[in-house]
Order: structure tokens, then sequence, then C-alpha cells
């Protein structure tokens, strides 16, 4: 099961959700995005309501594997099959991480950081600029260009610091403001089998 939480760990990484404590400037809505990650690509569609409190990402990557295996010469018997399909809910309180061919989750808490320093001083605004007709500020941070709209990122730009992961990218293709949030949107699979309990760590 190892080689499926890594996994699933790669496509929680590029995902750029906003903060629970700072909710989106819309109520509900559903975006699709795709990404490439350099030896794997794929597409995840977000649906959130509550003004992101409530959020699901439902998605797909599927991976290279001889791109893998160079990236990742150290690791050898590490490249996992051809696709990934996974699922994230996140509730008021708890995090859901779920394999959705095995069928396998994890659950915890939501962590709550208190009384840590703020990165505000370390993003700065670098323009704006329009996508999929919404005004967007761009925002900069470590290298990273961030396109948001109303505290959602429609889009990332990544610094090329290695040649291996140069084809980076990740941005939105369909956002629906309208979208009707269905009563059992962010229910949670009945069959799923859990392999972490829940935790709960406060700062």
């Amino acid at each position: 099961m190892h080689k499926k939480v890594v996994v699933l760990g790669l496509f929680a990484l590029t995902t750029f959700s906003g903060n629970s404590q700072a909710p989106y400037g819309i109520k509900s809505c559903k975006i699709v995005i795709v990404y490439s990650v350099g030896f794997a690509k794929g597409t995840k569609t977000i649906i959130f309501a509550d003004s992101g409190r409530i959020e699901k990402t439902e998605g797909t990557i599927c991976f290279d594997s001889s791109a893998v295996s160079k990236t990742f010469p150290m690791l050898p018997g590490s490249v996992p099959k051809a696709a990934v399909h996974s699922l994230t809910i996140q509730t008021v309180d708890s995090i859901y991480s779920i394999d959705l061919d095995s069928m396998y989750g994890s659950k915890q808490l939501k962590i709550r950081f208190l009384g840590l320093p703020s990165i505000s001083d370390q993003v700065l605004d670098v323009g704006k600029d329009t996508l999929l007709g919404k005004m967007c500020t761009i925002k900069e941070f470590l290298g990273c260009k961030i396109w948001y709209w109303k505290g959602l990122a429609l889009k990332k730009e990544f610094p090329k610091l290695f040649p291996q992961f140069s084809n980076v990218y990740e941005y939105a293709t369909k956002i629906e403001e309208t979208y009707i949030i269905q009563p059992d949107e962010f229910a949670i699979p009945k069959n799923v089998k859990w392999n972490v309990p829940s935790t709960s760590v406060k700062f």
C-alpha cells in the first residue's frame, strides 16, 4: 500500500486550495483543472460549498513509466501503475483521502496551526491577468506564480529548477459558478477500507 500512499501524496501536492480560515469569495463552484508534474499528467475536478469550507477533489493521474524511472533512478521498482483515481473530501473538521481503485483510504482531523508567524510578507503581488474570463491577481511565492480569482488558484507556474521537472504546469480549463450542489455531493463512499485512524494535532 505504500506506493498508493506516495501516489496520493503527489496528487495532493498539486492542489492549492483555500485556507479554511479564509474562505473563497464565492459560495460554491465547480472547477476542472489539468496539470503535469513532469513524469505524470492528470486532471482533477474540484467542487466546493460553504465558500470552500466543504470541498471535494476527484481526479485521475497517469504516469509515464520511463519518465518515472529517469526522474527517480534511486527508487528501483517504485514505478506505479499507469493510472490512479483518487478522491479527497474535506468537511468542516476532517479530511478523507481515498484511492478509488482499491477503495482504501485514510482520514484525519484538520490540523490547526496556531501562533505561527505569517508568510504574507513573502508573498508578492506581481500583476493582473485574465483567465477563462476571470480577472486574476498574480502572486509569487518562492518562485512559484499563482493566478488567484476570489481566493481560488486557477493557474500556477513553477520555477524550472531541475531539467526532469521542466514540463510542469497547472491551470483551470472550466469554471461553473452556477453549478448546483447535489444532495449527496460530499458523501463519503460506504465501502471504503480505512487504514489510518483519525488524528488531531494542534500547535
